[in-house]
């Protein structure tokens, strides 16, 4: 039997709508917030236009330095495709970074993957990473532009290069004011004592306020389990969420519960545990892994955070 229409309906209204095609930019996004929050990648979607740049977005996200170069997807003779063909000669070759021409957002993540990789492989010389990170900076998804800024953020605490911090501060201090403080209280504090932090012992869960140079070691290591913590450091495992209050005597349930759970990731080592994240950030150290070098007095000697961090 025929389905019948309402009489009250128009039948227009009975037709489903069909969902609208999101724009690139927000395709692209999708893309970017994955990456950001370390998750898959979110299916493909059928953009209203562009979609040429979107698969080359969704190549880029997915290559991984030694892997086959990505393909090009745009038609040959267009601007897109002499863009593609030229950064994939880069990638193939591991020169001309400063005559790229990064006009779609997949080349720009090519060349920020090609750069992280160098970082742990075979660093590049300091004028040219700081040239890529410029370039990376200079327009393209915000997303990829926070990662660039952090990233030259890093070196230059790592370095100790105050001049770099000065022109990364004049051309995006406006942007992020609040990471800028943070990073030049840090720049700040190397070569001095650190602040006095209130941290939980592990296994036992007191509580002891102490400078980094009070720990007994001349390295500090601050980061999640998950990284190999380097020989003879002092380990401290930061809180996911640090919403302890700082001055508090004891842990709450909550975070009681997160200490706790770290126990089995220690194998027997002795560790701290930070709960409370304001203290930290509003030194600078924000960015995990951290490693922090001290002196034969227990001062910050240099403090290697983020992507800098071995």
């Amino acid at each position: 039997m025929p389905l019948m229409m309402p009489p009250f309906q128009a039948p227009s209204a009975a037709v489903a709508t069909l969902p609208e095609a999101p724009s690139l930019a927000d395709a692209e996004q999708s893309v970017f917030a994955a990456l950001d929050a370390d998750a898959p990648l979110p299916p493909p979607v059928q953009v209203a236009s562009g979609a040429r740049a979107y698969a080359w977005l969704r190549a880029a996200a997915r290559w991984k330095t030694g892997s086959g170069l990505p393909a090009n997807p745009f038609a040959k003779g267009t601007r897109e495709a002499e863009e593609a063909d030229a950064v994939r000669g880069f990638l193939a070759s591991d020169s001309g970074a400063a005559r790229l021409p990064l006009k779609l957002s997949g080349s720009r993540l090519l060349l920020w993957t090609w750069m992280r990789s160098r970082d742990r492989t075979a660093p590049l010389p300091r004028a040219e990473r700081a040239a890529i990170e410029d370039r990376l900076l200079d327009g393209g998804p915000d997303i990829l532009q926070g990662w660039a800024l952090r990233h030259a953020l890093c070196f230059a605490i790592a370095e100790r290069d105050n001049a770099r911090f000065a022109a990364l501060k004049r051309a995006k201090g406006s942007e992020a004011p609040d990471t800028f403080v943070g990073v030049q209280s840090l720049l700040g504090l190397v070569g001095g004592p650190s602040p006095v932090f209130r941290l939980w012992q592990l296994p036992d869960l007191r509580y002891q306020d102490a400078t980094l140079g009070e720990l007994g070691a001349r390295r500090v290591w601050i980061c999640p389990p998950g990284f190999p913590v380097p020989p003879g450091a002092a380990w401290i495992i930061p809180s996911a969420t640090g919403d302890q209050n700082g001055r508090e005597t004891g842990l709450d349930l909550n975070m009681k519960a997160e200490a706790e759970a770290l126990l089995p990731a220690l194998k027997g080592r002795a560790a701290w545990f930070a709960a409370s994240r304001g203290d930290w950030e509003a030194a600078g150290l924000a960015w995990f892994p951290i490693l922090i070098e001290l002196d034969k007095d227990g001062n910050l000697a240099s403090v290697k955070m983020g992507d800098a961090a071995p």
